[in-house]
């Protein structure tokens, strides 16, 4: 965005999670994990069409990220957060995260008939 600083963005994917951690380096935010930059982009219990989900595809992501930081922008200048917000927790370790998400896209194990 032209009146804005570049932003050096991190979309990360791991353990076969469908779920992205999104680092951006910058000032932080109410909207900004405080330990390492990452992005509060969402909230788990928001309805589809105010998430990204992993269908959407890369493309939307970034759609959600430019939306996410130019709030970030606006509410540094102007001190008015722009769009919906969402409860903030602390949140759970990722390791813990992504193994809870693991396990809930592991199909079931499957049971022997008969015995």
């Amino acid at each position: 965005m032209p009146h804005y600083e570049p932003r050096q963005v991190e979309i990360r994917f791991e353990d076969w999670s469908r779920i992205p951690t999104i680092k951006v380096d910058g000032p932080s935010s109410p909207h900004r994990y405080d330990d390492n930059g990452t992005l509060c982009i969402w909230y788990p219990n928001d309805p589809p069409e105010q998430k990204w989900e992993f269908e959407d595809g890369l493309l939307a992501l970034i759609n959600h990220i430019q939306a996410h930081l130019f709030r970030e922008a606006w509410w540094r200048e102007h001190d008015e957060w722009l769009g919906p917000e969402a409860p903030h927790a602390p949140r759970k370790e990722p390791a813990k995260e992504k193994e809870e998400e693991h396990e809930r896209s592991r199909p079931a194990p499957r049971r022997r008939a008969g015995r």
